[in-house]
This record gives structure tokens, C-alpha cells and sequence, in this order.
């Protein structure tokens, strides 16, 4: 079932407990869509603002990281992250966030890179 940019920020809160006020709505929002765009400049192709199945893993992904990462840079931290049956407790940093990004970026390059090719006129 394709997800808006609402849909996902759900599944996100579900995920991560005490996201504070100032990252959940709008600025949660914003970040989903700056990692839609990054999807669709990775694989080149167009996913819009009704996000397929095929990307959501990605997409959630990218953006538990990025929110992880604005959370410990402002010193908020976070209690847990859940996962499916895999849940995360106390003393994530940064280095939780990064692990998040990896593994958004990585299930985008499953599901193909874009490449361009240009010859030398010479």
C-alpha cells in the first residue's frame, strides 16, 4: 500500500519513542521529503508524494537516521527504536543514525543505481 509523507511519519513515530514536538510534524514531513528526492536522484526514477511499497524500507530508513541524528545533536537523545521484533534501547548516538542511513542507501542500491554514460567526442 503506497504511503504519503503522513503515512510514513506514522510509521516513524511508531518507531522511535519521545520524538520531540520541534522534529514530529512539519520538520518530520520536510525530511521525508528530502529523502523521497535523494531516492529518486539514487535510482532515477520518480516515486512522487504516494510512496510505493518498494521504496518505503528505504525511505523510512534514511529518515530514522536523519531524525536520530537531529535528536542527538541537540542533545535529546531517545529511549528506543523499534524494529519489528528488534528493539534498540538507551544510548543510540550517532552512530545508530549512521547505521540507519547505511542501511536505507544499501536498499536502494538493491533496488538499482542510476548511471549515466557520456563518450568523449574526440
Amino acid at each position: 500500500m503506497a504511503l504519503d509523507n503522513v503515512g510514513i511519519g506514522s510509521v516513524i513515530l511508531n518507531m522511535i519513542q519521545n520524538v520531540p514536538t520541534t522534529i514530529s510534524g512539519a520538520g518530520l514531513w520536510n525530511m521525508i521529503d528530502q529523502n523521497i528526492y535523494f531516492a529518486e536522484q539514487f535510482t532515477g526514477n520518480t516515486i512522487g508524494t504516494s510512496v510505493a511499497n518498494i521504496y518505503q524500507p528505504a525511505i523510512i530508513s534514511l529518515t530514522v537516521g536523519d531524525v536520530l541524528s537531529l535528536m542527538e545533536s541537540q542533545g535529546l537523545g531517545t529511549k528506543s527504536v523499534s524494529i519489528g521484533d528488534m528493539s534498540i534501547t538507551k544510548g543510540l548516538g550517532e552512530k545508530t543514525s549512521i547505521s540507519f542511513r547505511e542501511n536505507g542507501i544499501e536498499k536502494l542500491r538493491q533496488l538499482g543505481e542510476k548511471f549515466s554514460y557520456y563518450k568523449a567526442l574526440g
